[in-house]
């Protein structure tokens, strides 16, 4: 089983149990590992674990939803299930929650009965349309699942924890780790930005010794499979929907472009859209970044959500709807290809598995900083480059130089390894692994370039 940052979180919430006795809603999007590790945490943490797949079980789906009561409900699962129910010491796993939302009402009655542990889990795909996430407030909390980060796949590929730990000291101390260690992971970095976070595809590229011959079929297949649930789930607006997940590729084709919505048709208008771009991101499919005009805390408060840069939730996934050629500078590091936004969407996706809010600022006076999170104590800048002119960053110096942003700190995203100049720290790509990190300390921009 591959290690999951989401199992501590499990045990943490189950821990929780005798004083919160809240339901736990697992979400994130289709093939995410959402069901492997409630099922592997219920069979290792509990005495007694009982399923129901509501996506493949149409009868429990009708059987549960006619119940009247807490009690009936309790019932109807046991005639389901035939398991064991052993009071304080069950977790009763109710799975794809979306295709009958409304059982999600009983999780209020279900706490308060507290026999039992209740985790509900779906796919976010269809929810902001069917209601999944009307869930009673108090008695439910939400754990969201995303791919694997990079520190998730240093885990399953083996890199030794002393190793991650020089990356966090030499992050820390702004001092150069040992340059075969900066070797190796840069290398790694690069492997994970063309397997992407993807369990199956993350299991598959371990087992077979670090081979990609036969992990782009199967994410062509996740791609595939993403295409029919927008057509299942998204009902009258699937075309548009559909529209946007195909565009979003030829969108990074452009570095630092926004996402164009004439893209869509000649007359395309957000307001027309909003929601279809609400519904991919809420399925975990896509990331979006929305403009501010002033990199500020509260960054909400100047946000421009109608000018915005979309980015695909797992870049494994996105690199093979490009040519193979894309895939093969990436991890041979050719520096042909212009892949400037393939850097720029493993950021997002760092940052969003981080738990940040991204956004971006751009003016024609300071130039663009494409993600800016906030924090607690100020904002960081920080550049990400995909070539060798990381030296060179007008923007972010720029920014830095303007008052009135109180920004305490410049960090450009690269291949060097860690150094300070000229009051700006150099920290290597894989320093995405010390993203968490920096949320407890300050507000993050970054600016991702290509060459």
């Amino acid at each position: 089983m591959l290690k999951r940052k989401a199992y501590d979180k499990l045990v943490a919430w189950k821990a929780r149990q005798t004083a919160d006795r809240k339901a736990l809603l697992v979400t994130g999007a289709r093939q995410i590992g959402k069901s492997y590790i409630v099922r592997h945490f219920g069979q290792s943490e509990y005495a007694s674990f009982v399923e129901v797949n509501l996506l493949e079980d149409e009868r429990a789906k009708r059987t549960l939803s006619n119940a009247v009561d807490t009690q009936d409900f309790l019932n109807r699962l046991m005639v389901l299930t035939g398991g064991a129910f052993i009071d304080g010491g069950t977790l009763v796993f109710i799975d794809e929650i979306q295709e009958s939302a409304d059982i999600m009402t009983f999780a209020k009655f279900l706490v308060e009965d507290g026999r039992y542990d209740f985790v509900f889990s779906g796919s976010m795909l269809g929810s902001a349309f069917k209601g999944v996430r009307s869930f009673p407030v108090g008695y439910v909390e939400e754990l969201q699942m995303r791919p694997l980060d990079f520190e998730e796949f240093c885990w399953s590929i083996g890199v030794a924890e002393e190793s991650i730990h020089a990356v966090r000291q030499g992050f820390a101390d702004e001092e150069p780790i040992a340059d075969y260690l900066h070797e190796a992971l840069s290398e790694d970095f690069r492997s994970y930005m063309v397997v992407g976070g993807m369990p199956e595809v993350v299991q598959r590229f371990v087992d077979g010794e670090r081979s990609l011959a036969q992990i782009r079929p199967l994410q062509e297949e996740l791609n595939r499979q993403y295409a029919y649930d927008i057509s299942k789930y998204a009902g009258s607006r699937a075309l548009q929907v559909q529209a946007i997940f195909d565009e979003l590729p030829l969108q990074l084709e452009e570095e630092k472009a926004k996402f164009v919505l004439s893209s869509l048709g000649n007359h395309a208008r957000y307001d027309r859209y909003e929601k279809d771009f609400v519904w991919l991101v809420n399925a975990g499919v896509a990331l979006k970044t929305n403009r501010i005009t002033e990199p500020k805390p509260p960054l909400r408060r100047t946000q421009r959500p109608s000018s915005f840069k979309l980015y695909q939730s797992d870049t494994g996934m996105l690199l093979t709807r490009f040519p193979q050629r894309f895939a093969s500078s990436v991890y041979l590091d050719d520096r042909v290809s212009n892949v400037g936004g393939i850097f720029e969407n493993v950021i997002a996706q760092e940052l969003v598995a981080a738990g940040y809010t991204p956004f971006y600022f751009l003016t024609k006076k300071l130039g663009e900083v494409d993600f800016l999170i906030e924090g607690n104590q100020g904002v960081i800048a920080l550049e990400v480059k995909s070539g060798s002119d990381y030296l060179t960053h007008a923007s972010l110096s720029k920014i830095m130089e303007t008052r009135g942003y109180e920004i305490t700190q410049g960090i450009v995203l690269c291949r060097s390894n860690f150094k300070k100049r000229d009051g700006i720290l150099c920290a290597p790509w894989y320093a995405t692994l010390c993203l968490p990190d920096l949320a407890r300390s300050a507000d993050i921009a970054i600016n991702v370039k290509a060459v």
